[in-house]
């Protein structure tokens, strides 16, 4: 099992490829998920970054779109060579979040704060100081198209429920958030009885579809030869990428990532990564082949 983790949201939102130390940043703060937007194609220069486990590419085109990532981030990196991008660092500033910049990149003075290019050091410091400030959590379960009923939602106040564009669930649900994010983009439908159960992360990717009963499990019990304990848990993230189909009483547990387009049939225990394309049935065994 991985022993990755992603413990806080970075935006980047740029029209450059030219970002100030993002080689620095992305080796120094791992547990950050950083998301990098453009309203335009990305070069090859950026397109590679999107094979590391904590980098996230999204082309955007509406204000929709923006919000959602304002929503999802923790801090604003002011970080990117010309110019700013849609009023970003404003949004940022008016939704009461962190906007941290460089002194070669820094747009305008609205609120940033500034560190110097030649000692990177001290803005990873402070991301992982404001990082571990207990803020208020975000609850967007109003959000949620609920096509159904009895759908319970646990959302503790420092937790967080981020929604995206016509997510629908039908009846039985269960959201148990009580602590990290749960995440669900755009078009996601989450079909009777699916549970959610996240401490750390749980992410669905844009255009994915549950059968019922689908559940997902970012934490397990600690435990040793002699003891499971109640009340101490090890945690890591899932990612569900997009367009995938989680097909009826699939169980997914921690540390899984299921890259886009994939195909879990029913009945399934996922534990491992799954790659993208993928179509995944259990005759017994888990049997992984590619989707064509």
């Amino acid at each position: 099992m991985k022993n990755n983790h992603l413990l806080g949201d970075a935006l980047i939102l740029t029209v450059s490829d030219q970002i100030e130390e993002l080689d620095y940043l992305l080796e120094n703060l791992p547990d950050i998920c950083f998301h990098i937007a453009a309203p335009v194609q990305f070069s090859e220069k950026i397109r590679v970054l999107e094979s590391k486990y904590n980098v996230r590419l999204m082309t955007v085109t509406t204000d929709q779109q923006i919000d959602f990532l304002v929503n999802i981030c923790d801090i604003l990196l002011d970080i990117n060579h010309f110019q700013e991008v849609d009023s970003i660092v404003s949004k940022f500033v008016h939704a009461g979040k962190m906007v941290l910049a460089f002194d070669n990149t820094v747009h305008g003075n609205q609120g940033q704060e500034v560190f110097s290019s030649s000692n990177p050091d001290k803005l990873v410091s402070r991301v992982r100081e404001y990082l571990n400030e207990v803020r208020v959590g975000t609850n967007h379960q109003e959000k949620i198209i609920q096509d159904g009923t009895w759908n319970v939602f646990q959302i503790d106040d420092k937790a967080n429920l981020v929604v995206g564009a016509n997510v629908i669930c039908r009846n039985f649900e269960n959201f148990h958030v009580s602590s990290g994010k749960l995440i669900l983009h755009d078009g996601v439908f989450i079909n009777n009885s699916c549970s959610f159960n996240c401490m750390e992360r749980i992410e669905i990717g844009a255009g994915a579809m549950m059968g019922e009963g689908v559940r997902f499990y970012d934490h397990d019990h600690v435990y040793t030869a002699e003891k499971i304990e109640k009340w101490q848990w090890t945690t890591a993230p899932i990612r569900v990428g997009q367009d995938c189909w989680i097909g009826s009483n699939v169980t997914i547990l921690k540390g899984v990532t299921i890259g886009d387009n994939t195909i879990i049939g029913a009945g399934c225990l996922v534990r491992n990564d799954i790659p993208a394309n993928s179509v995944v049935y259990n005759d017994g065994n888990l049997c992984v082949k590619r989707r064509d």
